[in-house]
């Protein structure tokens, strides 16, 4: 019974983080409930840094939603994002907490470049510019040691 339940109360927690990481407001709170709890931050401290985490949520999205940018700008960019936010959490924390905090983001994943995928029966597209041939030696082969 106790299984069923956990598996329950798992499955509602997934469901609930898939939500709130479509609506930036909520990725935001659920990201200041995280903190809270793993830098015990006070009432005031949740307070300051849910609407940095919105903007900074809302910039996200913002950058995703730029079809212009390549895969590499794009993860550049999220990550660039990403810091600035952060930085500005950091000086919402005391200094007891800011170490707490460094440990969490440096196990956060960062954002990576999305892969493009193939659809089955489809060939992948090849690159644009061909491979370049391997360049040719420009110092002769040292001669061999004599024992």
């Amino acid at each position: 019974m106790k299984k069923l339940f956990l598996t329950g109360v798992s499955l509602l927690c997934a469901l609930t983080l898939t939500f709130a990481q479509s609506n930036p407001e909520e990725a935001a709170k659920q990201e200041t409930a995280t903190l809270t709890t793993a830098l015990t931050l006070t009432e005031d401290q949740s307070a300051e840094i849910l609407p940095i985490l919105v903007d900074g949520n809302k910039a996200k999205e913002a950058i995703k939603s730029d079809a212009t940018l390549s895969p590499e700008l794009l993860s550049e960019a999220l990550n660039k994002q990403q810091s600035t936010t952060d930085a500005q959490v950091a000086e919402a924390l005391t200094e007891e907490q800011k170490p707490l905090f460094e440990s969490y983001i440096s196990q956060r994943p960062k954002e990576q470049m999305p892969t493009p995928t193939v659809e089955p029966g489809t060939q992948p597209v090849e690159p644009a510019q061909p491979m370049q041939q391997p360049m040719e030696p420009t110092q002769q082969p040292a001669q061999p040691m004599q024992p």
